[in-house]
């Protein structure tokens, strides 16, 4: 088994107490509703669904209001924190559930089944090795019941190659706090990983009071031929991929690909 990434225990720290301001442009309903019509569409009784990668628990609580109940895990006791803490949208009891708690998607373990695995936003693109990915895979498959399905987004290998990541700026504002994030990132074609620092100066508006640090994320970019080992290994099978929320084809400068694996 390798060894553990240092970095791993480092990332959403600080970050996460930012994280919903700076994807406060993030339509996060568009994507639920993509999620859970995709979900139907190909397992039309799906009720529970297994979220590897929660984070802050938007998507949870969206699909919760759309009538599923949802599991959520997830690594970040900051981000968990978050997510329990924020009250949206509201779930109305006995409409669905939205519960989350901190653990290793690698590795965790649930006495039963569900309908459907999810995760979102490049969560698997975070497993930058081949065996954290065929763990996560294999969770997603002893988690599923049979004709369920694990619906999933990565970092299209083809887009990244053809068009190269380049410096990012981002400035968000609320009541609270001003921010700038620069992400720089640095390409290892080897390793098939981006090295991303995220620089973050922070302004505190209440007191004026300002500063500033960092955190490195590395994200694994993936194709189609891998996914297809990965499945296959697990005892899965590819039934769609498209470009995530606009079920468009894949292309060269499509960066995000949503993958539909069935049971």
């Amino acid at each position: 088994m390798p060894g553990k990434d240092p970095n791993e225990d480092q990332i959403f720290q600080r970050y996460s107490a930012f994280y919903d301001l700076l994807y406060q442009d993030k339509d996060y309903v568009a994507e639920a509703d993509y999620v859970a019509r995709t979900i139907r569409g190909y397992a039309p009784g799906a009720r529970t669904i297994l979220e590897l990668g929660s984070g802050t628990g938007r998507h949870g609580r969206l699909l919760a209001a759309m009538g599923f109940d949802v599991q959520g895990i997830e690594r970040s006791p900051a981000m968990v924190s978050v997510a329990r803490a924020t009250k949206y949208p509201r779930v109305r009891e006995g409409f669905g559930s939205f519960i989350c708690e901190v653990g290793d998607i690698c590795s965790t373990e649930i006495n039963h089944t569900f309908d459907a695995v999810i995760s979102l936003f490049h969560v698997m693109s975070y497993q930058t090795t081949n065996e954290q990915l065929r763990r996560v895979f294999c969770v997603a498959t002893d988690h599923l019941s049979p004709g369920g399905v694990f619906l999933f987004d990565v970092w299209h290998g083809p887009a990244v190659l053809s068009e190269r990541p380049a410096v990012r700026v981002k400035e968000v504002a609320n009541l609270e706090y001003r921010v700038k994030r620069t992400a720089e990132p640095a390409l290892d074609t080897n390793a098939s990983t981006v090295k991303v620092v995220y620089s973050m100066d922070c302004e505190d508006r209440r007191t004026g009071e300002t500063f500033r640090f960092s955190e490195q994320h590395v994200m694994r970019y993936l194709f189609p031929t891998e996914i297809d080992f990965l499945a296959q290994a697990c005892g899965l099978r590819r039934v769609n991929a498209e470009e995530f929320l606009t079920g468009c084809r894949a292309s060269p400068s499509t960066w995000g690909v949503a993958y539909v694996l069935q049971k």
